[in-house]
């Protein structure tokens, strides 16, 4: 298989770039950012410094004629995306417009879009949330990636274009949290590790659905050998609220750090925690990393980074 990874020199990207690698796939990385330096980049897989949101960006893919591509360039930040909506909308929606219509032209057979548990806002709804909950985005980030889920609707409709969209739950694992990309997890274990306090917004029963990278790069594999459309999660379907993960790090380093309480953020969802039922029956999919080992592996990693 020829892949393309958008994004591909990012945290998700990355791993999704080694799993592609290892099993023997021909791979491209189309990054406007350098590889993280926390990663060893196999030396076989194609650097394309792009911007994907580019007429630059729809012409490479054309040229190297990608089987899949697996789309994660965005701006992955709900702050980021409050504070300036419209370079959110330009590379995490416009973006994705050019790499449909490069990958329409490559004729290539799949897209892979990375999407968000972020498209369903603060449904009012039991947890875990499934696919048939409204899209309600209450962030432009969330706007961004429900928006992106009908255009390839769209592209598959007229097109023939055929996709699969993945709505994250909250990934976290190693290389996450250096280089700008943070995540509650990376943030939480680079504080630990530096022995410093841990800025806890809101009153700390906040929750959310981790999920750990390598689960999710399995999730992209099996989702690219799916035959037909497919919407669905990537999650576990458990929540955790930010006081717990506190306490499953002072379990991991047997120690505690002052917390420092802050204000709530305007655009964060309450509570979130995605229902996997639909993954598993359709793409085979299910996580296999429980939060301690995959908070282990994050702190352990991260200690020997800093």
């Amino acid at each position: 298989m020829r892949a393309i990874v958008t994004g591909g020199n990012g945290f998700i990207g990355s791993h999704i770039v080694d799993g592609l690698y290892q099993d023997g796939h021909d791979v491209a990385v189309m990054d406007i950012a350098p590889p993280l330096p926390s990663w060893d980049v196999p030396q076989s897989v194609v650097q394309a410094r792009l911007d994907v949101a580019t007429q630059q960006a729809q012409d490479f893919i054309e040229d190297y004629h990608p089987d899949v591509v697996f789309h994660l360039a965005a701006k992955a930040s709900v702050p980021f995306s409050i504070e300036n909506p419209v370079e959110d909308a330009r590379t995490t929606l416009l973006g994705l417009i050019h790499v449909l219509e490069g990958a329409r032209r490559a004729k290539t057979r799949k897209i892979v879009y990375s999407s968000s548990a972020a498209v369903y806002g603060n449904p009012s709804v039991s947890m875990p949330i499934q696919e048939s909950v409204d899209k309600r985005p209450i962030s432009p980030y969330g706007v961004s990636k429900a928006s992106g889920e009908d255009y390839l609707r769209v592209f598959s409709s007229l097109y023939g274009l055929s996709y699969a969209a993945l709505r994250y739950a909250n990934v976290y694992g190693p290389r996450q949290g250096l280089s700008g990309e943070g995540g509650v997890v990376a943030i939480f274990s680079k504080a630990f590790v530096k022995e410093q306090p841990v800025h806890l917004f809101g009153d700390g029963l906040h929750t959310r659905d981790y999920i750990y990278v390598q689960d999710v790069v399995r999730a992209n594999l099996l989702a690219s050998e799916y035959v037909g459309d497919i919407v669905c999660n990537v999650s576990t379907g458990k929540q955790t609220s930010n006081q717990a993960l506190i306490q499953t790090l002072v379990e991991v380093c047997n120690r505690q750090v002052p917390i420092l309480h802050e204000p709530e953020r305007s655009g964060d969802v309450r509570h979130s925690a995605l229902d996997p039922s639909l993954a598993k029956d359709t793409i085979g999919f299910e996580s296999g990393v429980s939060l301690l080992d995959g908070i282990f592996e994050t702190y352990s990693w991260m200690k020997r980074m800093i």
